[in-house]
């Protein structure tokens, strides 16, 4: 991708991640803004010619150690792509290790 649609998206990502992890401190109006700024960022990547595609995958996350419980959850991949270049499979690691 060009450099600023790879700025963009960068952007995007972050916006992403700091909505995860701080989405619990934002009024529900505040979240409208941050709704709103999400999709103006997604305007714009569509206007540089960029195809946003997404995948989901269930996982289980927690220890390894024997015994130990897992918590079920869904992780969602978000990628760009310059239109008409969309791959029709994405993979994804089959392990992965977080860290806190």
């Amino acid at each position: 991708m060009e450099r600023e649609a790879a700025e963009d998206f960068a952007a995007l990502t972050d916006l992403f991640r700091e909505f995860r992890d701080c989405h619990d401190l934002y009024s529900e109006v505040e979240k409208l803004d941050i709704h709103e700024d999400f999709q103006g960022r997604i305007d714009r990547l569509v206007a540089l010619q960029v195809s946003l595609r997404f995948a989901e995958r269930s996982v289980l996350i927690g220890a390894t150690t024997e015994g130990a419980r897992r918590s079920p959850m869904k992780v969602a991949y978000v990628l760009a792509f310059p239109k008409g270049k969309e791959p029709t499979e994405i993979s994804t690691a089959r392990a992965m290790t977080i860290g806190v």
